[in-house]
């Protein structure tokens, strides 16, 4: 297998041997297997470990599990408690997918602070096949028949060569010691009934059935390469730019057949959804000055044309504060301070600055743009509001919106920066220490003076 695994990830670009390369490791079978065969490739890693205590002290001794792993294996080791169930209350996603979001957030911070290149996950053959018939459940493209990405953007995948028992074999063969994850043998999961329920049904009727799916997903891969390259050919003769926009031909677009599934793949690139792309039939009908906004684009007719025009904003950009300490790589300076309550004289009188409750901030600091759905409880108030709705109510303009900073401990929303902050984490009585965060991004108010 190690054989294998250094041919996939040189045939598959996944890294190179001077990259710097970050281990999520669960403690599980696939993850130990894929942390031990780095280790005997020579690559230079570190092992990242998610603890969501989710299983009490099942959670806890994956953990102890883990550093001991690391410590074996003479690899640097890093260990991060999450609470998943806040984040789904608060959110109001499920818990797979808070700890998936919560996960990868902290491995893109990870990536920045630490110098690492890539993150690998241990996804393997069966994972891919699972994900296929999860997706055909659910409904899918063809995008979605193509299974799990050996590569996305910087997380690799370099056990997606090796099916689940070839992995199990692996490990016992060198006597691993592993942690068993009591939730996989829980049916409650979509994806433990497609993997102990459906898939053995399957290879009931086809032994191979793994590896035929395999060879489906590879052809699908290569169909959706073609199918791609006609859509761009499409797009780059339709789309024409013109200064800072991009005109359309409505005439041209509607003689496209099926036209809501052409309007999908041309548009998608552009952040709209495919309820939007459904909708744009009505904006070729309706009068000028109709649009639909992404989140990196506005689309809107103009006569004859449909007019798309980027919001001039990256909405990927996304900056972390791991600790007050250590501020760096943000896109505009910041100061920030912690001081006891009795030394903040009075709260100064700016909205670029904010005070805050330190107790009740939770680190690492997201600070990233707005996006539609977000929601807080503005300062003053007991109930929450959108923030689309708060700019409303501000008169901010659509230029001056798109490019606001928000700043985020978990997933709640603490401060509008330059606006307004969140009332849950305001100054009260009961505070003991405050957390000063002063600002000066490319957008930001007249100061407005704001009471507590």
């Amino acid at each position: 297998m190690l054989e294998q695994f250094t041919s996939f990830l040189r045939e598959q670009e996944l890294c190179s041997g001077g990259e710097r390369v970050l281990l999520a490791v669960s403690g599980g079978v696939d993850s130990v297997v894929m942390a031990h065969l780095f280790s005997r490739s020579g690559y230079q890693c570190a092992i990242a470990h998610c603890n969501f205590q989710l299983r009490g002290e099942e959670s806890d001794a994956e953990e102890v599990f883990v550093r001991s792993l690391s410590a074996s294996l003479e690899l640097p080791v890093y260990v991060r408690r999450f609470d998943v169930e806040e984040t789904c209350r608060d959110k109001g996603i499920s818990i797979q997918m808070a700890a998936r979001e919560l996960r990868y957030a902290w491995f893109e911070s990870l990536l920045g602070e630490q110098h690492y290149d890539v993150v690998a996950t241990a996804h393997n053959l069966n994972d891919s096949v699972e994900t296929v018939l999860l997706n055909l459940s659910r409904g899918t493209g063809i995008k979605g028949l193509t299974g799990i990405p050996t590569r996305n953007e910087k997380v690799i995948r370099p056990l997606l060569f090796a099916t689940r028992p070839e992995i199990m074999e692996y490990a016992s063969e060198h006597r691993l010691s592993y942690r068993e994850d009591s939730s996989n043998i829980q049916t409650k999961y979509s994806r433990n009934k497609i993997r102990h329920d459906v898939i053995p049904v399957m290879e009931m009727i086809n032994p191979a059935f793994i590896e035929t799916m395999n060879q489906n997903m590879t052809r699908m891969k290569e169909t959706l390469a073609i199918f791609r390259d006609a859509v761009d050919r499409t797009r780059e003769i339709l789309f024409e730019e013109a200064d800072d926009r991009i005109r359309i031909s409505i005439r041209a677009l509607k003689e496209l057949s099926p036209v809501h599934t052409w309007l999908y793949e041309l548009f998608s690139p552009f952040g709209f959804t495919r309820a939007q792309c459904e909708g744009m039939g009505k904006i070729m009908d309706a009068e000028p000055g109709r649009r639909s906004i992404s989140t990196t684009h506005q689309l809107y007719k103009d006569r004859d044309y449909l007019m798309l025009v980027g919001s001039h904003r990256k909405s990927f950009d996304r900056y972390y504060l791991d600790s007050p300490e250590h501020v760096s790589h943000l896109p505009f300076p910041m100061d920030v301070e912690v001081l006891d309550r009795e030394k903040l004289k009075e709260i100064p009188d700016d909205n670029r600055i904010a005070c805050l409750d330190y107790d009740r901030i939770q680190f690492p600091l997201t600070i990233r743009h707005w996006y539609h759905g977000d929601y807080f409880y503005p300062l003053g108030m007991e109930q929450m509001k959108k923030l689309s709705d708060f700019f409303v109510d501000q008169k901010v303009p659509v230029p001056v919106k798109e490019q606001i900073w928000v700043l985020a401990s978990g997933k709640k929303i603490v401060w509008i920066m330059g606006y307004r902050i969140d009332d849950r984490f305001k100054i009260t009585g009961d505070t003991r220490t405050v957390l000063l965060l002063r600002f000066q991004a490319e957008v930001a108010p007249e100061p407005v003076k704001e009471s507590i």
